[in-house]
């Protein structure tokens, strides 16, 4: 056997047990936080029926056109990919599209804010640590 063969056989045993250990103690810290039934639920808000159907409206409407909006930027991107021609452009394409869904989800989020200020609601709070991502 050669000597680079011989070495990968002497490093595979440790590189197992070190993968082993790493994966134990990964394992370990998923589990430090609290278990799902002890945490608190969040409260719900009581919809009256009128906002309920204005809410259910709104949101459908939001999702549609911004579907609608999500096909359209893949498609512009798939065309943008297509036509490159170097490195230079892949990478302008690849950014083109990422502003445009940035800008989409901006777009959509104070929308779906001014439609649950129309209606009087309290908007859902966002997954960064300041509370519940669904309250309705």
């Amino acid at each position: 056997m050669s000597f680079l063969r011989n070495a990968q056989l002497a490093l595979i045993p440790p590189a197992a047990v070190a993968l082993a250990m790493l994966l134990q103690v990964g394992s370990g810290q998923a589990q430090t936080g609290a278990a799902p039934s002890t945490r608190p639920a969040p409260a719900r808000i009581q919809l009256t029926p009128n906002q309920e159907s204005e809410l259910f409206k709104g949101q459908r409407t939001l999702s549609m056109r911004a579907h609608s909006d999500q096909i359209a930027i893949l498609q512009k991107g798939e065309r943008c990919l297509g036509e490159a021609k170097d490195l230079k452009a892949l990478s302008s394409c690849r950014q083109t599209e990422r502003l445009a869904r940035r800008e989409l989800m901006t777009r959509t989020r104070q929308e779906a804010q001014a439609l649950y200020q129309r209606l009087g609601l309290p908007a859902p709070k966002g997954r960064r640590g300041d509370g519940p991502a669904d309250q309705i």
